[in-house]
């Protein structure tokens, strides 16, 4: 929990996230005018709010998932296990800098399975996951022009992941292992962007009373 996810998100609502955290919002060509993401899969393109030059957000498009770990296949789309060797020393920059702080906006998550149950922050119809991201140059799966099949294409990448932690007493019964890192509260946005390791005690649950289910299909 979670490889899949929706973003409904506007540019007028996250500039409203950016200005609670007083800060001022960046758009690149392909973020000037959101389109609705009803699922965000793994080795998919979504937008996100990441630390620019001059103090400000830019708020542009990533794919998610980090490079694999070497001899698997599948992209880092969650990062749990920060005390382990692959985080703390290996890719120790990536979690800890605060140039590859990001935030990743969504409106709802959930496990990528038939007839899923879908999580929600009730009172706040865009919130944010704890993410980093970096650049990276590889082989991923790329959209072809005029065609719905992908193909393995080399290119360089921004690529994104967020953190996840232990599950709370909502998320539990459908997933009882994990549950994404959600910040809503402004300044804890703020402290998760201007990086570090003192920044990492966030990686936390959300209080029961802040997750609800939806309920109705989206």
């Amino acid at each position: 929990m979670c490889n899949r996810y929706e973003n409904h998100g506007s540019v007028t609502q996250l500039r409203a996230i950016v200005r609670a955290i007083n800060r001022t919002l960046r758009t690149t060509p392909a973020t000037d005018n959101l389109a609705p993401l009803d699922n965000v899969y793994p080795d998919q393109n979504a937008p996100i709010l990441r630390n620019a030059a001059n103090g400000s957000l830019e708020l542009t498009m990533a794919r998610w998932g980090f490079p694999p770990i070497p001899g698997q296949k599948a992209p880092i789309t969650n990062i749990r296990h920060l005390k382990s060797k692959w985080w703390s020393q290996v890719n120790r920059e990536w979690i800890v800098a605060r140039e590859y702080r990001c935030l990743v906006p969504f409106t709802a998550f959930a496990e990528p399975v038939i007839n899923s149950k879908w999580f929600l922050v009730p009172g706040h119809e865009v919130a944010c996951f704890a993410g980093v991201w970096r650049s990276w140059r590889g082989e991923r799966l790329a959209e072809q022009p005029g065609q719905k099949r992908r193909v393995r294409e080399e290119r360089d990448w921004s690529l994104y992941s967020f953190l996840t932690t232990e599950a709370n007493d909502v998320v539990r019964p459908v997933h009882e292992k994990a549950m994404p890192v959600i910040l809503i509260d402004p300044a804890e946005q703020t402290e998760w962007l201007e990086g570090g390791e003192a920044s990492l005690h966030l990686q936390r649950p959300l209080p029961n009373e802040m997750l609800v289910i939806r309920s109705r299909p989206p």
